[in-house]
């Protein structure tokens, strides 16, 4: 039975707890640092190779083990519950595509509505040439896909976790635990990307390539990967 009442996410206490948890369980907290670093890493490195695909299998695995082990869900290891979790995360990566491609075709829209021949060419020449290395139409495309983050990702990834645990999988479940929400999970997404873009920049600044990049990003994964799993505490512990 789904209970109906709204639950508004106390987000200070949610990032005090994650905070608390990689204090008191520093060795812990450096373990999983090292693993996601090595793991992102040996991604990277395979990246349009054979090896890619069983990496992000293996990359997959490791990460339902990491949420079972930090909600105390033995075994650890668990092939039915990584089965099982795959139709949610199925459906987040689609509903990302899906966003994503819309996205991708707006550029496209003021060709069909333009009705000046003389726009349109110029228009048309601007997406050839332009239109790739544009910041600003990257950063709009970036902030589009942030807001839309907390309805196509971070709420519905609280279902993956779910399903990880032995619980529902359902991405409408997910919807409803968290509705009224829209804000505090907006506000998770705009820490999260401020975070990665401001490492990643700094790293650029300073003559560092991608596997320096991902050695500063290791610790910002796990640390919101923690707040998730506080989160899905909080929304979902309570659904037999």
């Amino acid at each position: 039975m789904i209970d109906n009442t709204i639950r508004k996410l106390p987000l200070s206490k949610i990032l005090s707890a994650t905070n608390t948890h990689c204090l008191l369980n520093i060795k812990q907290s450096i373990l999983f640092i090292c693993i996601a670093y090595m793991i992102t890493a040996l991604a990277l490195f395979s990246w349009k190779t054979g090896f890619f695909w069983p990496i992000l299998v293996f990359m997959y695995i490791l990460w339902g083990m990491f949420f079972r082990f930090y909600l105390g869900r033995k075994p650890y290891f668990d092939l039915s519950a990584f089965f099982n979790s795959m139709i949610p995360s199925t459906k987040i990566v689609l509903l990302s595509v899906v966003v994503c491609s819309i996205l991708i075709i707006l550029p496209f829209v003021p060709l069909f509505i333009s009705t000046s021949a003389e726009f349109n060419e110029k228009y048309f020449h601007f997406l050839q040439g332009d239109f790739e290395s544009n910041d600003m139409l990257i950063l709009i495309a970036n902030v589009l896909f942030v807001l839309a983050s907390p309805l196509i990702a971070y709420r519905p990834f609280l279902a993956w976790i779910s399903s990880l645990n032995g619980r529902s999988g359902s991405l409408r479940m997910a919807w409803k635990k968290t509705r009224s929400n829209y804000t505090e999970f907006l506000l998770i997404a705009i820490i999260t990307s401020l975070s990665i873009s401001l490492i990643r920049w700094l790293i650029i600044q300073l003559g560092g390539n991608d596997y320096i990049t991902l050695l500063f990003l290791a610790p910002v994964i796990i640390y919101f990967n923690v707040v998730a799993a506080e989160t899905y505490r909080f929304f979902f512990l309570d659904i037999e």
